[in-house]
């Protein structure tokens, strides 16, 4: 029998929202608020980071409002569980900051990142509470460019425990440091592992944010939360100082509310000097649906007929749109006997290279003590990952064979379209195992008032024309 991603959800709704977890290990969130006018407030936490400079250049508000604003913000959404910690000198960074035209769109704005990024002075926990007094003395090298920029760090986001591969049975957005994030827009998925940033940006928390995604983490939540989330081409965006899974599946990756901010926030964290130029035109566009059943047979209800109003909006606008068929090989590619051979070695070189000398052991070790408490829903993915047989020949193979098969058949594709189309994290086994990009657009709800995002798919290493035509596509969505 295939998987039932009705019978998924509704097991995640279970958890997150009817039967939900909270750890003695989860950490008080207890910020004071900043005095703020509270409409210049309610302005500032809805506006997107060109605006807010705008702002500041007018003379509206300064850097320091922006942050005491986010920041107030980020107390009173508290029980949504987005944020585990915020950064004490945000707001003495915001205030040495003044104006100039010549600063890029990022400087002195508020970025939240997920805490499976280091962040120099602050804590870096994964969510688990072996490392709950583990504290980073550098910065993750995407934190440095941004910090490089001016951005300032508003502080760090919750998510999936281990960014969801400590268990199959694990909830979204659970981790036992930060408690269950919560869906904004109601008693839905909140999606996972970067459930915290999603939800945050969802939540005006920030107005940007970073995430990290394995297989889907950043496309997932984003879609599930409403807003855009960028998954770059693998190698992208630098690893150094993440917390890994997989060094052959992992990227960072931006999410906000608009493209033209997730842009940004993607330049900022990488060394690309590629300057996007927002001059697609959607009747210029080859769009190619993906109809494979691999797909459809996880479509939930009402996602035929979203596809349907898509199509035809599509159409409307000028766009060459028809449905296409992948090789049916590349979404039978089975990943995860590489992402237990990567993340045991991974976690190894991370934590010796910091001179913790954590492995996984120790975790399974500390876990077992109270698994109530730090484990509500097993560790078997921990376990089976530290007692992996595997040889870095035979995964080296694995990773060969699974990139050859997903990418024959996106290059195929990618001879007749300019961009492949789902939904969600449909198609997730496509751009994870090929390393490709991929972003998903928010605009379509359920009846029941549930995000559903659109995702595209683009060629490996046109990021950037990935999101100039995901920035096309924009208006037909709202």
């Amino acid at each position: 029998m295939g998987f039932n991603n009705q019978e998924y959800i509704d097991g995640q709704i279970d958890k997150q929202y009817i039967h939900p977890k909270e750890s003695r290990f989860k950490v008080a969130f207890d910020y004071s608020e900043y005095k703020v006018d509270e409409n210049l407030l309610k302005k500032v936490v809805q506006k997107d980071s060109a605006s807010l400079q705008e702002m500041v250049r007018s003379g509206e508000v300064s850097y320091a409002d922006i942050v005491k604003c986010f920041w107030n913000q980020a107390i009173r959404m508290k029980d949504y569980n987005a944020v585990i910690s915020l950064n004490p000198e945000a707001l003495k960074q915001a205030e040495a900051l003044t104006y100039d035209e010549s600063h890029g769109v990022l400087y002195g704005m508020p970025v939240l990142v997920k805490d499976n990024i280091s962040v120099v002075g602050l804590p870096t926990t994964a969510g688990a509470a072996v490392l709950k007094d583990y504290v980073a003395d550098t910065d993750a090298e995407l934190v440095r460019l941004l910090k490089e920029k001016g951005a300032i760090i508003l502080g760090k986001a919750n998510l999936s425990e281990w960014a969801n591969f400590m268990s199959t049975d694990s909830s979204n957005g659970y981790s036992t440091i930060g408690g269950q994030t919560k869906n904004p827009f109601g008693q839905f998925d909140v999606g996972g592992s970067s459930s915290g940033s999603a939800a945050a940006v969802a939540l005006n928390i920030a107005p940007v944010a970073i995430g990290t995604e394995t297989a889907g983490s950043v496309i997932y939540p984003a879609s599930q939360n409403g807003i855009v989330g960028l998954k770059p081409t693998l190698g992208a965006v630098s690893l150094d100082g993440i917390i890994p899974v997989s060094k052959t599946h992992d990227t960072a990756g931006p999410m906000s509310k608009t493209v033209k901010d997730t842009y940004d926030l993607f330049k900022g964290m990488t060394q690309t000097e590629e300057v996007a130029e927002w001059t697609v035109e959607v009747s210029k566009l080859a769009i190619g649906i993906i109809g494979n059943e691999a797909v459809k047979s996880v479509y939930r209800g009402e996602d035929t007929e979203v596809l349907d109003v898509l199509s035809e909006r599509l159409k409307q606008a000028g766009a060459a749109c028809q449905e296409v068929t992948l090789l049916e090989e590349a979404f039978e590619v089975d990943y995860l006997p590489i992402l237990k051979f990567e993340f045991d070695e991974g976690v190894r070189e991370f934590f010796h290279g910091i001179d913790k000398g954590l492995v996984l052991s120790d975790v399974i070790a500390f876990n077992e003590k109270d698994m109530e408490n730090t484990a509500p829903y097993n560790q078997e993915l921990l376990v089976q990952s530290s007692e992996t047989y595997s040889t870095r020949q035979s995964i080296e193979e694995h990773i060969r064979s699974n990139q050859s098969v997903t990418r024959q058949a996106l290059d195929t594709a990618f001879e007749s379209v300019d961009v492949l189309l789902t939904l969600s994290n449909y198609a997730t086994v496509l751009y994870a195992a090929s390393g490709y990009p991929a972003v998903t657009l928010p605009g379509f709800k359920r009846s029941t008032g549930e995000p559903i995002g659109v995702t595209l798919i683009g060629k490996s290493s046109e990021d950037v024309r990935l999101l100039e035509m995901t920035h096309a596509l924009e208006p037909l969505l709202h």
